[in-house]
This record gives C-alpha cells, sequence and structure tokens, in this order.
C-alpha cells in the first residue's frame, strides 16, 4: 500500500483515518479524559484548517507574483492579484517570468542568432567572391530582409544552420526546441585530446568527405544532433576519438601546421583503447569499434583491425533491435556498414565472412531522395573553398548492399575449407548474378561516362569493386590445368581494365590517390597483380600492359602513404610481383627506399594483409573444384555469354608457365649490369 492511501486527508469524520492516533491511545489503555481532550483540540485545529482552505482563491496560477511567493501563499495569476490588490500595505504586483518560458525565449534567440548569423555570412560571401555584387548592394539599400536574400542568391536553406559545420549534416530532421536545454555541464567535452574546435570541424569535415560516404557506419543528422546537444544517445566519447583518428590519416601536411596530426591521430586512438568497453552494447559502443577497425587497416595493423571488427559484429549480433528505441535509420546504416566492412575485408583476405543475419535494406525508403539530394563537398584543407555536388548517398549504400551480398556467397563458396566441390555452375551463377547487378544499377551511378556531372568517389570506389569482384570469381581458372582459358580471358582482361581505367583516368585524374579508402588498395593490388602475370603485352587501344598496370599501382600508393601507412607494405609486395613477372623499372625507382625505416619484414607484411601476400590461395581453390568443372563450363558457358572465339581470333596473349619460369630465370637482377 502507497503512503498517499494511508495519508490522512482533511474533513474525514471518520477516528481512524482523520485521528489515527484516537485509536492508539484507546489500544493502549490511555486515559479516556485525555483522549476527549485530544480529540476536541483535533476538532478545533480541523476546523481551524478547513476556514483557511475556504480563503484560497478560487484561480491559482503555478508563477506567482513576487508578493505572493514571498509570503508563500497562492495567487490568482490576475494583474494585480487579489492578494495583492487587498493589501494595502505590500509593494506592486509584478510577476517574473517562468524559468522555463526564459529558456524556451532564450533557446529562440540563440537560434535566431544564429541564423542571422549565417545569412550574414552567404551574403558576405557572394560580395567577396565578387558574385552579384550591385545588385545585392541595391537590395541592400532597399531595405530587403537578409533572408529574401539569400533565398535569390540561390544559398542553403537556414534549416540546416543548425549542423555542427557547414558540410556537416545535411540531413538532420532534428530541431534544437525538441530538447530542454540544461542538465549537462557547460564544460562537456566530447575529447580530451584537444578543445581546438578548429581542429575538430576540419577532422569532422574530412571524414565526411572521404569515409562516411564509402562506409555508411551511422546516420550523419542523428550523430551530430547528439554531438551539438551533448547526448550520448547516438554519440560517444570514443566515437567521436575514433573518427578523429581515422581523419587524421586524411590530413595534409603543410609548412604552417602548429599541430603534429600524426601524434594526434595517435593520442586520439589511445584515447579509445583506454576507455572502450566491449560489454558496453550501446549503438555508438558498435560504431566505434568497426570505425577503429578502418584506423588500424590504414596503419598496416590487419589483424589488430580484424579484432576490432570481430568485437563489432559480436556486439551487433547480440544486440535486439526490437529492445531498443532506435530510429530505423540508424539501426540501417550500422548494420548494413559493419555487414559491408565484414565482407570486403573477407574479399580482400580471402576468408569467409560472418553470416549477419538480418533485414537486408535493399528497398528505396522515403527520405532517400531528400539524402540522395545532401551534398557532399570535396574538402581537402583547412577552410578549403571546395565545390560540391548532390551525393547520391542512398543510391550507393543501397547498391553496396546488394553488391555485398554477392561477394558474400562467392568468398563463402570459394574459401568455405569443407564444404562441398565447386562446380561450373556455381561459378556461372555467381557470374550470372554480378552481371545482373551491373545491368540494373541506377543510371545516376551506373553511367558515369555519360552522366555531366562528377563522378563521386564513393560511386567510383562501388564500381571499382565490382571489377574487382568479377577478377576475383574467375581468375583462379586462368591457370587452372586442361581450362579452356580462351574462354575466359577477354571478360577477364576487360574487367582488369576497367578497373583500373576508373582508378586511373577517373579516381587519380579528379582527387588523386591521396584519399583512396584502403580497401579499394587492395583492389588497385589484385587488378595489376592479374594484367601483370596474365597479360604482361596486353593489347593495342590504350589499355594497360604489365609494366605500365604494375608502375600506377607503385605511384597510386606513394599518393596513399602520405597519409595511410598501410601503403607502405603494400608498395613492397607489388614490387615482389614485379620481379616475379620479370618488370623492370628506371634505376632511380628501384633505388627508392622502400620506407623510411629501411626494409618492410614478413611482420610488417602479415600485419598489412593478415598473411604474407595479397595474392590469393590458387591452389587452395583448385583443390575445391570439381574436376569435370572444364568441361561442364563448355557446355554451359554459352548460356551465360561465354562463347569460344574460334580458332586465329584470340586477342590476348597469356604466357604459359614455362615461358614464365624463363622469363624469371633471364631477369637482370644485378643493377650494375645494363646489358
Amino acid at each position: 500500500m502507497s503512503f498517499r492511501k494511508i495519508r490522512p486527508s482533511f474533513g474525514d469524520s471518520s477516528a481512524s483515518t482523520s485521528n489515527p492516533s484516537q485509536s492508539t491511545s484507546e489500544s493502549t489503555g490511555s486515559d479516556p479524559r485525555r483522549v476527549r481532550a485530544e480529540k476536541e483540540s483535533a476538532d478545533t485545529s480541523n476546523s481551524s484548517l478547513a476556514s483557511k482552505r475556504r480563503r484560497v482563491p478560487e484561480s491559482v496560477t503555478r508563477n506567482a507574483c513576487l508578493n505572493c511567493k514571498k509570503a508563500r501563499a497562492k495567487c490568482d495569476g490576475k494583474k494585480p492579484c487579489k492578494r495583492c490588490a487587498t493589501r494595502v500595505e505590500t509593494s506592486e504586483c509584478i510577476y517574473e517570468i517562468h524559468i522555463k518560458h526564459a529558456k524556451e525565449e532564450l533557446v529562440k534567440q540563440i537560434k535566431d542568432l544564429k541564423a542571422k548569423d549565417l545569412m550574414t555570412e552567404q551574403i558576405l560571401q557572394a560580395l567577396s567572391t565578387d558574385e552579384k555584387v550591385p545588385e545585392i548592394l541595391d537590395r541592400l539599400q532597399n531595405g530587403e530582409t537578409y533572408e529574401s536574400i539569400v533565398d535569390w542568391l540561390g544559398r542553403a536553406p537556414l534549416d540546416d544552420f543548425e549542423t555542427l559545420s557547414p558540410r556537416l549534416s545535411q540531413h538532420s530532421t532534428f530541431d534544437a526546441s525538441d530538447h530542454e536545454m540544461g542538465g549537462v555541464s557547460s564544460n562537456f567535452k566530447w575529447t580530451s585530446v584537444t578543445s581546438n574546435t578548429a581542429i575538430l570541424d576540419h577532422l569532422f569535415q574530412l571524414y565526411f568527405a572521404w569515409i562516411h560516404p564509402v562506409h555508411t557506419l551511422f546516420s550523419e543528422g542523428h550523430f551530430v544532433d547528439s554531438y551539438k546537444r551533448q547526448s550520448e544517445r547516438y554519440c560517444s566519447s570514443d566515437l567521436v576519438n575514433a573518427i578523429c583518428s581515422m581523419a587524421c590519416h586524411l590530413h595534409s601536411p603543410a609548412d604552417g601546421d602548429e599541430f603534429d596530426f600524426e601524434q594526434l591521430g595517435t593520442e586520439f586512438s589511445e584515447a579509445v583503447r583506454s576507455n572502450i568497453d566491449p560489454d558496453d552494447k550501446s549503438i555508438a559502443t558498435i560504431q566505434a569499434f568497426a570505425v577503429m577497425f578502418l584506423v588500424e587497416c590504414a596503419r598496416g595493423q590487419g589483424l589488430r583491425a580484424s579484432s576490432y571488427m570481430q568485437v563489432a559484429t559480436s556486439i551487433l549480433l547480440s544486440v535486439d533491435y526490437h529492445q531498443n528505441e532506435w530510429p530505423a535509420e540508424v539501426w540501417r546504416n550500422t548494420v548494413r556498414g559493419v555487414r559491408n566492412l565484414n565482407v570486403e575485408w573477407a574479399q580482400m583476405t580471402f576468408q569467409v565472412p560472418p553470416d549477419i543475419k538480418s533485414v537486408l535494406y535493399h528497398e528505396v525508403e522515403e527520405n532517400d531522395e531528400e539524402i540522395d539530394a545532401a551534398k557532399w563537398y570535396f574538402y581537402r584543407y583547412v577552410n578549403d573553398q571546395c565545390p560540391a555536388w548532390p551525393g547520391l548517398l542512398a543510391t550507393t549504400n543501397r547498391e553496396k548492399s546488394k553488391l555485398t551480398l554477392i561477394i558474400q556467397d562467392v568468398v563463402t563458396m570459394m574459401y568455405t575449407h569443407y564444404g562441398p566441390q565447386l562446380t561450373a555452375s556455381n561459378l556461372l551463377q555467381q557470374y550470372s548474378r554480378l552481371v545482373a547487378w551491373r545491368e540494373d544499377l541506377p543510371s545516376v551511378i551506373g553511367n558515369i561516362e555519360n552522366n555531366n556531372g562528377q563522378a563521386l568517389p564513393h560511386v567510383l570506389s562501388l564500381l571499382i569493386l565490382y571489377s574487382n569482384t568479377i577478377v576475383h570469381l574467375l581468375r583462379p581458372l586462368l591457370d587452372f590445368e586442361s581450362f579452356p582459358s580462351l574462354l575466359i580471358e577477354e571478360i577477364i582482361w576487360n574487367h582488369a581494365q576497367h578497373g583500373l581505367f576508373l582508378l586511373d583516368e577517373h579516381y587519380r585524374t579528379q582527387y588523386t590517390c591521396r584519399y583512396q579508402p584502403v580497401l579499394q588498395m587492395f583492389s588497385l593490388l589484385h587488378l595489376a597483380d592479374l594484367v601483370a602475370r596474365f597479360f604482361p603485352g596486353g593489347i593495342e587501344g590504350g589499355s594497360k600492359d604489365g609494366p605500365e598496370a604494375i608502375q600506377f599501382g607503385l605511384e597510386a600508393l606513394t599518393q596513399s602513404r602520405t597519409g595511410f601507412p598501410v601503403a607502405g607494405p603494400l608498395q613492397e609486395l607489388l614490387r615482389k610481383t614485379a620481379g616475379e613477372c620479370s618488370i623492370r623499372f628506371p634505376l632511380n625507382e628501384i633505388m627508392a627506399a622502400p620506407t623510411p625505416k629501411g626494409v618492410y619484414r614478413i611482420d610488417d607484411l602479415i600485419d598489412a594483409c593478415t598473411r604474407p601476400s595479397y595474392t590469393q590461395p590458387i591452389n587452395q581453390i583448385h583443390w575445391r573444384y570439381l574436376p569435370s568443372v572444364s568441361a561442364d563450363w563448355i557446355a554451359e558457358g554459352p548460356a551465360f555469354g561465354f562463347l569460344d572465339p574460334g580458332s586465329g581470333s584470340r586477342r590476348l596473349r597469356i604466357p604459359s608457365a614455362e615461358e614464365r619460369g624463363a622469363q624469371s630465370l633471364m631477369q637482370i637482377r644485378n643493377l650494375l649490369n645494363t646489358t
């Protein structure tokens, strides 16, 4: 029974409730005369209290005037109130604004000031770039409002002024008035590494330009809103530190840098390691572990990175989405992002990915069009006046999720040690699925050659991943005993060349390979390796031959090495491939030191790739093939487009194993011998 139910109430004539002392006295044998006196006293008291209650005003306000507050009396909220009107000696009846309304008014004023500041900045930016200066001045002189001028200029809508930076959150749907101010210390900090807001803003913009569109692990809008409101619902110190650590690898060093961003990156990651709790099942912790996977991959610590991804996946699989109140967008991005990372990493390191059984989110969502229209900013440097284009983030993520579903089946089929043997039908069906995915790709991202807009880096990464997947699936057949490689070599060649073309003519030309994702570096290695080993002479028409493919790979990784240490050991592995393929380079290229510390050792290579090399375990795959795979391919292949080109029509020349061995023997290894 609750306290409220046994508490005596006024006006109750029951002795057991209005005066509990009566029953207590009688039960203990007290003097009856004393009991009667106490009862009379209680009746008088109750009568007096009832009289006092009748004098309470009929209308009572929660916001009393100052006089009533001082006297701790009820107030009717009128101006003047009844009490002040009947008491001549009191001072003027004055009401103060309620603290809740004062806070709401303060929030409104802050928002108005921020909006005005943003409009002023947009107008000044237009004036500083000589954009419609006379017209702007005329409108200002005519007394037009800032808002109307900003609308006339076609600038970003004022709805975006709440974001952490002008380019940070383009799809935030929350309003500051949705949350009561207060309850969080004004000294609250997401990270103890630095309090320099300019550095944090720079790092966030780098992350949201180059990492988030490729590996979308969380909802940007919800993250930014939590960050600004100092709420740990969709943000955490671990996640902020992990994002900043990853972004430090994207900072381009300059002579005028006041801070050592390499050291900052180390401090951010150490802050994560010191505080993150693997038993914490919050959505931000899952995301932080996933971002730390990217951090360790960038540093060439693939083994540790794999451990971080395993923890993120384990927590994700142990969480029941229905028991949490996370918005669908937050959960969808995290599940899809962690799953995509697992599948890509498994493909690049030839492992079986974990099976994350969850909704696959392949359908078009109602806000996808809005997300696609949000700008992607070509951000690189502090105060970079970067161009922007529609980001197409929703479409890219949706199509990538479809592609990784196929990739998951491919790598599971190829690398399951004790599964059934692989048939020609298995391989042809997966190839057919990949081709169908490419044909069904929306033209806005699938037809970049004929689109007038910019080929976005994350769209290019998606198409490069597709080309590498085709090569990954079919490449083991090229040197499988008795297999008629003539049936597949042109398809493999075309996809390898198209992947290198996207990397060279689009990605490197438009953005440089400085910012390319780590997993894309592995695609570069696989494509260059294939051309060097099987098509060293190339064909006419501007495509790359073996030496050109290797040279391009080394140059691209040199650009990546500016911020990504993993590019160093990957370069060393590509140099070894060049040696195995008897590819010679200019003397200065051969003599170039692969790393400031000297030579990469086996541990460095294993850390980068989780194995001593980036190349496919061909013998392991051949062991899985059914002996009849060659004959079955000849019979079933034509239905999937694998036609016998006929004698005399062979365009490509794959050297035999004997020829490759002879080339290796003829390789000149003495730099002093120039003959």
